[in-house]
């Protein structure tokens, strides 16, 4: 079996998209290995099974306007509609709720972009949405991903792309053990409404913005 095919094969089961696959709860442990919560994938039935999902995620995406410098309306509609095309029907991404052990929602992050033959990905999408509960349950939450995302997936290599001047999420990243790698200057653009950022191809002097590349030190 292909790298490609083992990983989307472990994701569509991750997302449950076969009748017979079960949830699947990766434990967040703190610094004394205890379980202080869990990641929780967004399934094909997280209408139901989350169904304050679009709700949160739409929420927590006007809250952090840092996350990314895309701009668009934010609508539960929307939200619904990115978690189906996005997520649950993109083979290049999971994502997962960060969940205390009440069950409470706290944030969200996931991996994308992979390049199979590297055995590598991205962190993406790394959110806390509710801010003064849990503490220091983000990093536990990163290490449970990179443990994840180490032993399940077979990644290699793990990096992470962060706006160059959000100096909080930098400091956040450090702290989990990835490094400054380089920077990609970024151009606007407007696309079907949405005013976008995206990488500039070829060399065209200083730029407006920039995304900081970032790898986990092995």
């Amino acid at each position: 079996m292909t790298n490609e095919a083992y990983i989307t094969e472990a994701l569509d089961r991750i997302k449950r998209k076969g009748n017979d696959d079960e949830l699947c709860l990766v434990p967040i442990l703190n610094q004394e290995m205890q379980t202080v919560g869990f990641l929780r994938p967004i399934t094909v039935d997280f209408k139901e099974t989350i169904p304050r999902c679009a709700e949160l995620l739409s929420k927590w995406r006007r809250d952090n306007p840092t996350l990314s410098p895309t701009r668009f309306s934010i609508t539960e509609e929307r939200t619904e509609k990115w978690l189906l095309d996005y997520v649950i029907n993109n083979n290049r991404r999971i994502l997962f709720m960060i969940q205390d052990l009440e069950g409470v929602c706290i944030g969200h992050m996931g991996f994308a972009g992979f390049e199979y033959d590297r055995q590598a990905a991205e962190v993406d999408l790394v959110v806390r949405g509710e801010k003064d509960v849990s503490k220091g349950i983000m990093r536990y939450a990163m290490g449970a991903l990179i443990q994840w995302g180490k032993q399940e997936l077979k990644l290699k290599h793990i990096g992470l792309e962060v706006l160059w001047d959000n100096e909080h999420a930098i400091s956040f990243y450090q702290s989990c053990g990835f490094q400054k790698r380089g920077l990609i200057p970024l151009e606007m653009k407007e696309i079907q409404g949405e005013v976008r950022w995206l990488p500039i191809s070829g060399d065209t002097g200083p730029a407006e913005k920039y995304y900081l590349q970032m790898e986990l030190c092995q």
